[in-house]
This record gives C-alpha cells, structure tokens and sequence, in this order.
C-alpha cells in the first residue's frame, strides 16, 4: 500500500516545478499589466521624487542655515518658484498677448502667400497631373485641424481639472518625500543586510543626487536657451518673438528630439516671412543647440548625467510611447537611475562572478562568494 502512495508524492515532487513556473508567469504577467494600467500613477509618483530630489537640496541648505524644519523649507523653496514664475509670466504675458494681436494684423499678408503658394502649386500640378487639387488637400488638412481642434476645446475643462489634480499630487508627494526623506532611507536600509548597507546606501544617494541635478539643470538650460532664441529672433526680425521662444525653451524637457520639434513653429514662421529670415532662423538655431551641447550644458550639468547617447534616445523612445511628452520628460532621469544601477551594482557583480569562476571555486564557495559580490568588487 505504501508504493502508490510514494509514486504519488513523486508524481507530484515532479509536477511542482511546472507548478510553480507557471504560477510564476501567471503572476508576472498580471504584475505587467497592472503597472501599465497604473502608468499615470506611476508617472506621477517618479516626477514627485524628480521634485523631491531636486527640493532637496536647498531645503537641506535652508535647514542647516537657518535652522527651518525641512518641510517649511521646502513649501518656502515652493512659494518662492512660484513667485518667480508669476514674475516672469508679468513680463512675458503683456508682449505675448501683443504678438497676438499683430499676428491677427499679419493674417491678409499670410493669405496673400498662401495664394502664391496655391497658383504654384496649380502650376506644378500642370506638369504632375497626379497630384490631388490643392483645394482638397487643403480642405482635408483645414478639417483635420478644427476636428482635432473641437475634440480638444471639448476636453479641456476635463484636462485641466486631471492637470491641477496632478500638480497637486506633485506637490504633497514630493513635500512628503522631503520631510521623510531620511526616515524612508533608513527603511530600506533596515531590509538589507549589514554587509551591503554601505554599498546600498552609496547606490541611493547617487541615484537621488542625480535625479536632482537633472531637473535644476534642465530649468537653468531652459532658461538660457529660450532668452538666447529671444534675442536671436529679436536681431533677425522673426515675429512672434515671445511665443516662439517659450516654445523652444519648452522643447528642452524631451531629449534630443524635443528641441528640433519644438523649432517646427519657429521655421515655419520664418519661412513665411521670406528665404533670407529661414536661413537665419534656422543658422541660429544650429549655433544655439551646438552651444548648449558643448558649453552650456557641461558647464551647467557637468558629468552627473553622462549617460550613453543610445540609451538615452532608447529610454525617450520607449517613454514616449508608454506617456506621450511627460513619459519622453521623465525617461531621461530613469535612465539615468538605471546607468547608475548598472554600473554600481550589475557591472560589479558580473565582474566579481566571472572572476571568481575563472578562479576554480568549488559551487559552495562560488555560491557566498557571489552573495557578497558588490562588497568584493568594490573593497
């Protein structure tokens, strides 16, 4: 009686490997898709520690200095921002609203290119009988545009509503990140073992360090490069000054795609206003990118954010495409949080592993050798 009862419990002792594998991948694929469900959650959560890590920073300097409680430092820090962008907005909104109104003033001169661009057009369609009539191209695009156009003006009570909730959520999460900064790290450190506590910690703090320098060297490179666009456009004569380089300032949060993205509406205008405004619209455009590539963002940035180039524009593809513009914004500071784990933690780990199998160590000694492989690597 006890042979059936054996190759049953070996029958089984069998299939709990399959058991469990699939249990596994069950749950795996569960914990995916409750994480791109929960994308926007999870968006907000990673830019209120961009806002923390940043905060914190001259909180700390506002704590030690005048001896304020971390968290009034940091609603300080906050009111003063705010205060900052009120007075820019004072000194932007007047000749915004003006630029406005001339490019109202401007419309019968764009009409009258528009016509010439349409009598050209009718002249290469003589030649190229295959292209479709300029009138419904035109027709199609115009609808395109004011459908769009009416899907949005519909939305956008809606859309700001979720913005403000949003901003808010920003807002408390990161405070709270900054008050409890030193509780929330002395938690994670408490789950790891003594061994790793100093390699774990140092792991944290560069990672925090680093989201903090990107977000207030991406504010400063902003600044630089739309007040550089302003009086570049200024010189040339571009209209629309105001509005175009807050909008080139703005493409400067999405990585190397934003910025030429964001000079889209500046070429366009230039362009309506002849060939010799375009050529040196987009002239001062080349020298302004090639400035904040080799001057202003080293000397600004340094070398906190020296991450590959290929992983940087793979990181801006896959955000992008998982939260549109705010994925592209915050991919970049992921990435960087990666880099840093790859090369403190995985790198080491990998090294220290292939050394000691090279060694010859018999599985044990393999096996807690490589347990305590980031301390060897590292010490």
């Amino acid at each position: 009686m006890a042979a059936p009862a054996d190759g049953g419990r070996a029958l089984v002792a069998r299939a709990m490997p399959i058991y469990v594998g699939l249990l596994f991948a069950i749950l795996t694929t569960f914990g995916i898709v409750l994480l791109f469900w929960l994308r926007h959650v999870l968006l907000i959560l990673f830019v209120s520690v961009l806002f923390a890590a940043a905060l914190s920073g001259p909180s700390e300097w506002l704590h030690q200095r005048l001896r304020l409680p971390r968290g009034l430092a940091a609603v300080l820090i906050y009111v003063v921002s705010f205060g900052v962008i009120v007075a820019i907005g004072w000194i932007v909104v007047p000749p915004l609203l003006g630029q406005i109104a001339e490019f109202a003033d401007r419309a019968p001169g764009y009409a009258d290119r528009y016509r010439g661009i349409r009598e050209a057009y009718g002249n290469l369609r003589r030649d190229f009988p295959a292209l479709p009539p300029f009138d419904a191209q035109m027709s199609r695009f115009g609808d395109t545009i004011l459908t769009r156009a009416g899907d949005r003006a519909t939305a956008l009570p809606a859309d700001l509503f979720g913005l403000f909730l949003d901003m808010l959520s920003v807002f408390v999460i990161s405070l709270l990140l900054v008050t409890n900064r030193a509780a929330i790290r002395r938690f994670i450190l408490s789950l790891v073992g003594r061994t790793h506590r100093d390699d774990v910690a140092t792991v944290l703090d560069r990672c925090w360090a680093r989201l903090g320098v990107y977000l207030r060297a991406k504010v400063i490179v902003m600044g630089i490069v739309g007040a550089l666009m302003y009086v570049a456009l200024l010189v040339i004569g571009v209209p629309f000054a105001v509005p175009l380089a807050i909008i080139v300032a703005f493409g400067e949060l999405i990585p190397r795609a934003g910025p030429w993205l964001a000079r889209i509406p500046l070429l366009a205008i230039a362009a309506l206003d002849g060939p010799r405004t375009f050529l040196l619209t987009l002239a001062a455009s080349i020298v302004i990118e090639n400035l904040k590539g080799y001057l202003i963002s080293p000397f600004v940035e340094g070398d906190q954010l020296d991450i590959p180039p290929l992983l940087v524009f793979v990181a801006v593809l896959v955000g992008a495409s998982l939260g549109g513009a705010a994925g592209a914004f915050v991919a970049v500071p992921a990435a960087a949080v990666l880099d840093v784990l790859a090369k403190e933690v995985v790198i080491p780990w990998r090294h220290a592993q292939v050394q000691q199998t090279s060694n010859g160590y018999p599985a044990e000694e393999l096996e807690r050798r490589t347990r305590a492989a980031p301390t060897v690597a590292r010490h």
